[in-house]
């Protein structure tokens, strides 16, 4: 069972939303919650500051560079001073902590100490960027190796569990999983199983196999088939059947598999209006 949790926050509505259900679990879990803010350290480098000089009007960029290391530390420090007002406010004891670095190199480096990494769907320029994926969050989730929690906009309480099981050793991983999360969070499971046409073996055979998988460790759930597009499928589901979490398997490591496999997995992280939990 998950005890360890980081959740990388950057000031952000949607690193807000990442602090709300990092808090959540790690009250139900009895596990540990860390908070990490990593300053980009692409912000400081000679091309990037020589364009903000030429915006501004101002000094060379070498002249500068102390002044916007420090404007970006004040920053950072108000966002961990935020995070950790957040978490005495919900009785946590939590505390977040600066990095300094390339974001997605920094959090796949600390991800080593923790068993499940939080993120935003989205970051500080998700009115810029629109429907588009953040793109540290993008590099992150097709590299780690732990359980990542991709968070929405809003935050609302985990009630039920919609785990997608295919059969395959990535489903299974995420459906243990998922299971073990109802079992600690003491909600409801809903086992998705796709009938694509091209069912071997049968998606009712899949769907069974799953559910025996659950009762044998004494999960309140229930299996489902629905047929279609399988990305459109588990959202459609977990719309229509009131699921507050989706828990799927993740990206393979090949580069090919995560272009060809990785489309299911890549459609739900973007559209997703609940978390999704990507399990390798």
């Amino acid at each position: 069972m998950i005890k360890s949790i980081l959740v990388c926050t950057d000031g952000s509505a949607y690193g807000d939303t990442a602090c709300d259900y990092g808090l959540f679990l790690a009250a139900r879990l009895k596990g540990h919650l860390a908070g990490l803010h990593v300053l980009d350290s692409r912000m400081l480098e000679g091309p990037m500051l020589s364009d903000i000089s030429g915006w501004v009007g101002a000094q060379p960029f070498s002249a500068q560079l102390q002044q916007f290391r420090e404007l970006m530390e004040a920053k950072g420090a108000a966002v961990v001073r935020a995070f950790n007002e957040r978490a005495t406010q919900a009785g946590q004891d939590a505390e977040a902590r600066l990095a300094m670095g390339h974001p997605a190199r920094v959090i796949l480096a600390e991800e080593v100490a923790t068993e499940l990494l939080i993120l935003g769907q989205r970051g500080e320029h998700a009115e810029l960027i629109g429907d588009l994926l953040g793109s540290n969050v993008e590099r992150i989730i097709r590299r780690s190796f732990k359980p990542c929690l991709i968070t929405p906009a809003a935050f609302r309480p985990i009630t039920k569990i919609l785990a997608a099981f295919d059969g395959s050793a990535s489903a299974s991983k995420a459906l243990h999983e998922a299971i073990e999360l109802a079992g600690a969070l003491a909600v409801p499971l809903l086992i998705l199983t796709v009938r694509t046409g091209q069912d071997e073996p049968p998606a009712e055979a899949v769907a069974e196999e799953g559910l025996k998988l659950a009762r044998a460790h004494a999960c309140a759930a229930a299996r489902f088939i629905a047929a279609g597009r399988p990305s459109a499928m588990i959202l459609e589901t977990a719309r229509a059947q009131g699921c507050d979490l989706i828990v799927v398997g993740a990206y393979g490591h090949s580069l090919i598999r995560e272009w060809i496999i990785g489309s299911t997995t890549t459609h739900l992280i973007h559209h997703a209006a609940v978390p999704v939990m990507l399990v390798r």
